[in-house]
């Protein structure tokens, strides 16, 4: 029955021809043979394309295509262009560079069957470097909690992009698609406009993907590159202004020690500009703080001191510690 059903797996790649070969080989052997897999390259100089034409001259399921002009430049673009020429009942966004295990599509296709009313089951994936193999072991260590938005924002149960089988249905009822303005966190920002709109999600325990650490993840240089700096702002804004609110008194400590900590290391990092703009966000989580206002008046204390002293003699972040 669940061999009826296509999936659409979308995959955004910039200049990957020496890995998305894995990559694709995991989608070949999957056990669900129903399947399509949508290749959008976001203007690749390496020779992706005569990788792909190969495959799609043995295997009519694969598909490439390109970034249209128009479209801004990003991951981003390419995965919300591969979602309007898709055509499957339901959606797995990957990358490039991980792989899938074999019975990734069957098994939570199954799941989704069976549980009409989740729309999309979220399962496992093992971490692991591509250059010398080592095991980080799970991505998160569970997927479900008793408060799944918050948890997720709070990184207590986290999963990526590999993760969920989606409802196509529930993505466009809900207007899913990724921020095209947002160089970094925007899987992170996907999943929490998704779980916002439901939280009913399956879980598979299953270890059902690799995600792979290398020399060209987009995470590597997110305290170097002011364009992820300013987007990983953005959605910590979002959070702290549409989130907050309903978090328990416990998830709003934490997520003021996220943002302290955070300030702390773009301090570190010498990025001063943007660590200014991290205060008013830890401000306002304060504000909701069930402390003492004196303690929240000398925690606002330590926090502009240690700016100031930091900006005046490149010393003083320090003084930053959670509040606890």
């Amino acid at each position: 029955m669940s061999q009826d059903y296509l999936i659409s797996i979308i995959i955004p790649t910039y200049n990957r021809a020496d890995i998305i070969d894995d990559t694709l080989k995991s989608i070949q052997v999957q056990t669900h043979k129903k399947w399509e897999c949508i290749v959008v390259d976001d203007g690749s100089t390496d020779h992706t394309e005569e990788l792909l034409n190969a495959y799609i001259h043995k295997d009519e399921r694969f598909s490439y295509v390109k970034r249209p002009e128009h479209l801004p430049k990003g991951a981003n673009a390419c995965r919300n262009y591969g979602f309007e020429l898709s055509k499957g009942d339901y959606i797995n966004w990957f990358d490039s560079d991980d792989v899938m295990l074999p019975k990734k599509l069957e098994t939570q296709i199954k799941a989704l069957l069976e549980f009409k009313k989740s729309p999309y089951c979220v399962s496992q994936t093992r971490w692991k470097n591509k250059i010398n193999g080592k095991d980080f072991g799970l991505r998160s260590r569970y997927l479900d909690s008793k408060n799944r938005l918050e948890d997720y924002i709070l990184y207590n149960s986290y999963w990526s992009i590999l993760a969920p089988l989606w409802r196509r249905d529930f993505l466009i009822e809900n207007n899913l698609k990724f921020d095209t303005s947002l160089h970094q966190s925007q899987e992170y920002d996907f999943h929490i406009n998704a779980l916002k709109a439901s939280d009913n999600y399956v879980i598979t325990d299953e270890v059902l993907s690799i995600m792979y650490e290398h020399d060209t993840n987009v995470s590597v240089d997110i305290y170097t590159n002011n364009f992820k700096i300013e987007s990983n702002l953005t959605v910590k804004e979002r959070v702290t202004k549409h989130h907050l609110f309903r978090f328990t008194t416990s998830g709003q400590l934490k997520w003021l020690e996220i943002l302290t900590l955070y300030f702390k290391t773009l301090l570190i990092h010498k990025k001063t500009t943007f660590a200014k703009k991290t205060i008013p966000l830890i401000f306002s989580t304060l504000k909701e703080v069930d402390i003492s206002s004196v303690r929240k008046l000398l925690f606002k204390i330590k926090i502009i001191l240690a700016y100031i002293s930091f900006v005046l003699i490149g010393k003083g972040y320090t003084l930053v510690k959670p509040l606890t």
